[in-house]
């Protein structure tokens, strides 16, 4: 097992595994950033999909109950393993070994929103919803797997600053907006307000107006991560990765998948602002994405 001895801001066990069950109102949930959290299971050689932690703003205190290999894949520095008197310098997106005993200090991130931290062998995936982590908790890992030596070589999508540019196609309600509303929509800046959560980001900015006769009501309809609703003020709402299965506000973009990610790293009061890409454009975003995870990871040379 791992035991959380600080929890950290806020951390959650989480996986890429899709449980199919949004048709009974159950959220797609998993990791906000899913291509990070892939790349730290892959440097510990777990599957895809296997549970991995996800650490908002902090990473948390974990000690260990067993020799394992660990990833943590993120911006973070200065981070400190401590070995009985011993405190040894851990360094992120590469594989590191962890004796029975050692525990992992807690430390804030230094860029970015979120980091993921893999167990070899994974952490046992229990019920459909998970709930943060509490100080003491004790977590089950899996059987674990052939130790590995791996490291990224750079990550294939930079951490954001404070500004990001995320591109978006078009909404299934976009003729609902009105020339002015689209233009405002799509040329001006938005911050990120901290009225924000892993079920979405709240924008504040520019007022996307309505064509006469509609107000931003729709009938509610299935609503995916991504999807861009804007409220009957005229603000966005981005949908992230804990969004509800069905929403009743009208919707006026989708950003794409490639670019998820970048959303999913970005802190409250960072600038955002849109660009319109067809769907063609979109996939061919997403297969180069794809492309870079399978060429970021590199094995190392086993130790003497």
């Amino acid at each position: 097992m791992i035991e959380i001895v600080k929890k950290g801001f806020l951390t959650l066990p989480v996986s890429t595994k899709r449980h199919l069950l949004e048709r009974f109102g159950v959220p797609t949930g998993g990791p906000t950033d899913p291509f990070l959290c892939i790349l730290a299971n892959r440097l510990v050689g777990n599957p895809d999909d296997a549970c991995a932690l996800e650490a908002i703003m902090m990473l948390p205190g974990i000690r260990f109950g067993s020799d394992r290999m660990i990833a943590i894949a993120g911006a973070a520095e200065g981070l400190i393993l401590r070995r009985g008197d011993e405190q040894i310098e851990v360094p992120v997106n590469r594989t590191v070994c962890v004796k029975a005993g050692d525990e992992l200090l807690p430390k804030p991130l230094t860029a970015g929103m979120r980091a993921y931290i893999a167990v070899s062998g994974g952490i046992v995936a229990k019920g459909l919803r998970t709930e943060p982590v509490l100080d003491g908790q004790k977590l089950e890992l899996n059987e674990n797997v052939p130790p590995v030596r791996r490291s990224m070589t750079e990550l294939p999508i930079p951490m954001p600053g404070s500004e990001a540019e995320l591109r978006v196609i078009p909404g299934v309600q976009q003729e609902q907006f009105s020339k002015e509303g689209e233009t405002a929509f799509c040329e001006g800046e938005y911050f990120y307000t901290p009225d924000s959560s892993r079920m979405g980001i709240r924008l504040s900015g520019p007022a996307a107006a309505f064509r006469e006769g509609y107000d931003g009501n729709v009938l509610s309809e299935g609503m995916l991560p991504g999807d861009i609703q804007i409220t009957s003020s005229g603000q966005p709402i981005l949908m992230l990765s804990d969004c509800p299965t069905t929403g009743g506000y009208a919707k006026i973009a989708h950003v794409i998948t490639a670019d998820l990610p970048i959303a999913a790293q970005l802190r409250p009061g960072s600038k955002l602002r849109f660009r319109r890409v067809d769907v063609a454009q979109a996939h061919v975003a997403l297969r180069r994405l794809l492309i870079r995870l399978d060429k970021c990871i590199t094995d190392e040379p086993a130790e003497e």
